[in-house]
């Protein structure tokens, strides 16, 4: 990984597989670059052959990701801001490099999107997240999607991250979950 990606990584734990000396091996590792995430890296058979996989490059572009994300859904809501976060136990391909787009990088794994609003009506919520998940099918983004509609101006345009959001400002969400076939299996509004 230090080759591949001219970072410095750190094993932080055993990741539930394995040992270094055994055929499979998934580990957390911290990186120099990247210092409050934790990615995930297996070394195991992939595909029939021996090979190393990971995430880094899901956190290493989360910005870009948040920012691809959050011009998709302005398209549909207008004003709205995307955060990002990595399934943690999710790999990307081998083809993901550090020559890889945000783009790719949402093509090749799932992700937790979360997508939050400025105050406005909800009357058309339901065909306004029809719209957005054609995008997302559209864009071949296959995402753990949530979005939420905010009744706080103010809160939320402070808003700069999705970690430890305060949910009484919400005034309507949804969880909309979709398969690896870009089936619909989930879509509940709270």
């Amino acid at each position: 990984m230090e080759e591949k990606y001219g970072d410095k990584f750190t094993i932080l734990e055993n990741a539930g597989g394995g040992s270094g000396m055994s055929e499979h091996c998934a580990l957390f590792v911290g990186s120099d670059k990247l210092p409050d995430d934790k990615i995930y890296a297996v070394h195991g058979v992939f595909d029939g052959k021996s090979g190393n996989r990971d995430n880094y490059m899901a956190y290493y572009l989360r910005k870009e990701e948040a920012d691809y994300l959050t011009k998709l859904a302005s398209g549909v809501y207008g004003d709205c801001k995307a955060f990002c976060k990595p399934d943690e136990k999710s790999l990307l391909p081998e083809s993901i490099n550090k020559s890889s787009s945000a783009e790719d990088v949402l093509r090749s794994t799932k992700m937790y999107v979360n997508v939050v609003l400025p105050p406005q009506s909800t009357a058309d919520k339901d065909q306004k997240l029809d719209k957005m998940f054609y995008k997302l099918k559209t864009e071949k983004i296959n995402c753990y999607f949530y979005i939420a509609y905010f009744d706080d101006a103010g809160y939320y345009k402070e808003l700069k991250s999705f970690e430890g959001v305060d949910k009484s400002h919400i005034k309507a969400c949804c969880t909309l979950g979709m398969d690896d076939g870009f089936n619909i299996v989930e879509r509940q509004w709270g």
